[in-house]
């Protein structure tokens, strides 16, 4: 028995055998604010990127989603590893979607001065000893409108010695047990609108 309606009002479905309840195949049970899908990459390659003070690209770390609807919204999560060079002293990060700059994602630029870069996260040391390394995570709330595939990235620079990021990685580094290899990851969730 089939029936077609366009609003079924009810305070309970019950599968009619067994105890579960299926969505066809190729459908979605559109339940706003709920997770429709969660997608994840991680990396562990230990990088060294050299920004020339640039925002750089972080190879082999991204993750791709496709909505499937132009109102849900993609929860980005993103860890990642990072160090500055020995010498030096910060390192921004922005976050990318489709390898265009995600700017809601960042504060805004100028804040303090014209030179002022807005990042999505950032991390800072007064000089980068041998053994610091932070685990910069950030969360963003992105609106695509669209149900073309979505692909998210980090970029990183060190836009004030336009030196190199190191990613998974100390900026020192050598084959001892103690340099402790981490990975960095992408998190993705789309949630119905």
């Amino acid at each position: 028995m089939e029936y077609s309606v366009s609003t079924l009002k009810t305070n309970t479905i019950q599968a009619a055998t067994g105890t579960s309840v299926n969505v066809a195949s190729g459908h979605v049970l559109q339940a706003p604010g709920h997770v429709l899908q969660t997608v994840q990459a991680s990396m562990g390659d230990r990088l060294a990127i050299a920004t020339g003070g640039n925002f750089t690209k972080v190879t082999g770390l991204e993750a791709s989603i496709t909505p499937s609807s132009t109102s849900s919204k993609i929860l980005v999560q993103a860890n990642l590893n990072v160090a500055g060079h020995g010498s030096y002293y910060t390192v921004g990060i922005r976050l990318y979607v489709n390898d265009a700059h995600l700017s809601d994602a960042s504060a805004n630029d100028a804040v303090y001065g014209s030179n002022d870069l807005g990042c999505f996260m950032g991390v800072n040391a007064q000089l980068w000893s041998n053994y610091i390394r932070y685990q910069a995570t950030g969360q963003y709330l992105h609106s695509s409108n669209s149900t073309s595939q979505q692909t998210y990235s980090l970029y990183v620079a060190d836009g004030r010695d336009n030196s190199t990021v190191y990613v998974n990685r100390y900026h020192y580094q050598t084959n001892v047990d103690y340099m402790y290899t981490t990975k960095s990851t992408i998190t993705l969730m789309e949630i119905a609108g």
